[in-house]
């Protein structure tokens, strides 16, 4: 319990809410991301010792929801909406910008200082604000480049 092991009571107190202690693998999981930015294979085996259940479901949920990062990501986390709607209002204009700018070499979803990843979602559930994105659990619509910068320098 490496990963866990200092929060363990707040997992107790969490699992007693719910009939199964299986149904708070959502929020366990957000636990683990809070804490480590991520959820490492090492903290899905923990999880499913601690939940009741097996590595292969946990990791089927981490692989399923966009909203759990299966790898280290930046300082500031950004998960841009590529669908029809964020697309046709410039969504892939906008990632080349954030790419060019902000320092992502070709292919690489970290920024090269480390303070940014980009990741191209399914819709985040903005399309009437399109293009969309998410920077953490911050929603932002309507960006233009000029948008873009000002949410992005303010992070720098």
């Amino acid at each position: 319990m490496a990963i866990l092991k200092n929060r363990l009571n707040d997992i107790e107190k969490l699992c007693a809410k719910y009939p199964s202690r299986r149904s708070a693998l959502l929020p366990v999981l957000w636990m683990v991301q809070e804490q480590e930015g991520w959820v490492s294979q090492e903290a899905m085996k923990e999880v499913a010792e601690i939940i009741g259940c097996t590595a292969a479901e946990v990791y089927e949920v981490v692989s399923f929801y966009t909203m759990y990062n299966q790898k280290p990501v930046g300082r500031h986390h950004i998960q841009f909406c590529h669908t029809l709607a964020c697309a046709i209002c410039g969504s892939h204009e906008a990632v080349a910008h954030i790419r060019e700018k902000y320092g992502f070499d070709e292919g690489a979803s970290i920024s090269r200082d480390g303070k940014f990843s980009l990741v191209e979602v399914e819709c985040i559930g903005a399309c009437t604000e399109a293009p969309a994105m998410l920077v953490g659990e911050t929603l932002y619509g309507n960006l233009t480049p000029e948008r873009l910068d000002e949410v992005l320098s303010a992070r720098t």
